[in-house]
């Protein structure tokens, strides 16, 4: 058996373990090895360095080329899809391709950087070497031996002293193809110029005529992302209102039944509603309009008439406890009641002249205190006849619960008062987020029609269309 065939079924042994010999790229020598290496190995390895780095930055050029093309076709289809679907995300979307596309872009360039054995299989490819310069880097793995300075001995090994001597023939095998393979690298021309990336720089090319266009023309989608970003800045605003009129509400209410109350937890889960699903324009619409009508059942329709007519009792009331025509202008139920209390405690000093002229004073406001409250009229009518008898103590009592009536009437004309206040807030608010939705639907379809003329001669406004705000208009 020769040598070259031992060394052969060698190598194949040694690569049987991974791929087929062909593809199996030779370790780095200086990263396997331990010791001083042979000068011709070392310069073999920095010899490789030049090329490696005109490999490794081929390797850039054309991943650079893929990067591109990857980014104009995602670029190219966002904006596409864009045009379609109303996609607010898609500027960000866009400026983040880029910072993706360098990120990954970075990381390949990195992994690319070929090794010494990746770069001596290159050069043996690209320089027509043959396989010179990697079989040096396998024979160096494979005889580590032949990998170390060589000793003054190993060159005076005589023709015929080597046929007795194989490792000695070896030794002189594998150091002179090393040399050969040396001085090939050294007679051979810069390798590895970049290359134009033929199938990367035509997608690139392509998707960038699609994008141009796609980013002149007017996006008709712009219109519709505008609507939406009013009806949630509208919807925004709504809900700070209504946590602002739920706190107003709160404050009022004196108990944890009182309608005010109430109604301020129901406008925090409808603020809540809004923030939550600013976009659900018409679910919105609807929770306010039955938020509205509920508030607007609770309401007394003659709240204010029934208010005139409280204002005028107390006031009637105050002048003829106190005797003072002035008295209580603004006919306030609680000076009333301090009125009627100081009267009470004056029952027992008056004459029966000047009880009856009260009875009688009392006995001409029973009209006016039907039209304010019923409880109250009621406690007058008891405290006029008790003092037409002579009762002075059944008329302090009926004094005593007409002042308690009056004042609990107010507090239901107060609350009846603010559920109103509510009411219309609560209108304003529907009005205000109907009238952002309708504007964004004028501001779509003016765009629309800048694109296609309408056939119908007409402005196409207020015929056929429904009533985003779901409510009764009240």
């Amino acid at each position: 058996m020769t040598l070259r065939s031992r060394l052969h079924g060698r190598l194949r042994r040694d690569g049987a373990a991974g791929v087929a010999p062909a593809t199996v790229v030779p370790p780095d020598p200086r990263a396997v090895l331990d010791g001083p290496l042979d000068p011709a190995l070392l310069t073999l390895r920095t010899s490789l360095a030049s090329h490696r780095r005109r490999l490794w930055v081929r390797r850039i050029v054309r991943r650079t080329w893929i990067a591109l093309a990857v980014l104009a076709i995602a670029e190219a289809a966002l904006w596409t899809v864009a045009r379609f679907f109303p996609l607010e995300a898609a500027p960000l979307v866009g400026l983040a391709f880029p910072v993706a596309v360098a990120l990954g872009l970075l990381i390949i360039t990195v992994r690319a950087r070929p090794s010494i054995g990746e770069t001596a299989l290159a050069v043996d490819g690209e320089g027509r070497l043959g396989d010179r310069v990697s079989s040096a880097l396998e024979l160096a793995i494979g005889f580590p031996a032949s990998a170390t300075p060589a000793t003054p001995t190993d060159d005076e090994v005589t023709e015929g002293e080597a046929l007795f001597h194989d490792e000695a023939e070896t030794d002189r095998f594998v150091r002179r193809q090393r040399r050969d393979a040396l001085g090939a690298l050294r007679a051979a021309p810069p390798l590895f110029k970049p290359r134009f990336s033929r199938s990367p720089a035509v997608a690139a090319l392509v998707a960038c005529l699609v994008l141009l266009p796609v980013l002149a023309l007017p996006n008709p989608q712009d219109a519709v992302i505008a609507q939406q970003q009013d009806i949630r800045e509208a919807a925004d605003r709504q809900a700070d209102r209504l946590d602002d009129l739920a706190d107003d509400l709160e404050a009022r209410g004196e108990e944890a039944n009182d309608p005010r109350t109430q109604l301020a937890e129901e406008l925090r889960e409808l603020a809540r509603q809004l923030r939550d699903k600013p976009g659900e324009l018409a679910a919105n619409l609807r929770q306010l309009g039955a938020v509205e009508n509920d508030v607007r059942a609770r309401i007394d329709p003659a709240t204010e008439q029934r208010a005139s007519a409280m204002t005028s009792l107390a006031r009637s009331l105050s002048r003829a406890a106190s005797g003072n025509q002035d008295a209580n202008r603004d006919g306030d139920p609680k000076k009333t009641q301090e009125d009627l209390a100081e009267l009470g405690d004056k029952l027992d000093e008056m004459t029966d002249a000047e009880r009856r002229e009260l009875a009688r004073q009392l006995a001409e406001m029973e009209s006016t205190a039907a039209g304010a409250d019923g409880a109250s009229a009621t406690a007058l009518q008891d405290a006029a006849q008790s003092l037409a008898r002579g009762d002075t103590a059944g008329a302090k009592a009926a004094l005593d619960r007409l002042g308690e009536a009056m004042t609990g009437a107010q507090a239901r004309i107060t609350t009846n008062r603010d559920l109103a206040e509510a009411a219309s807030r609560l209108q304003d608010a529907r009005r205000d987020l109907a009238n952002a939705g309708r504007q964004g639907q004028g501001q779509q379809g003016q765009g629309q029609a800048q694109g296609s003329p309408n056939p119908s001669g007409g402005t196409g406004q207020g015929q056929g269309s429904p009533n985003p705000s779901g409510g009764t208009g009240q």
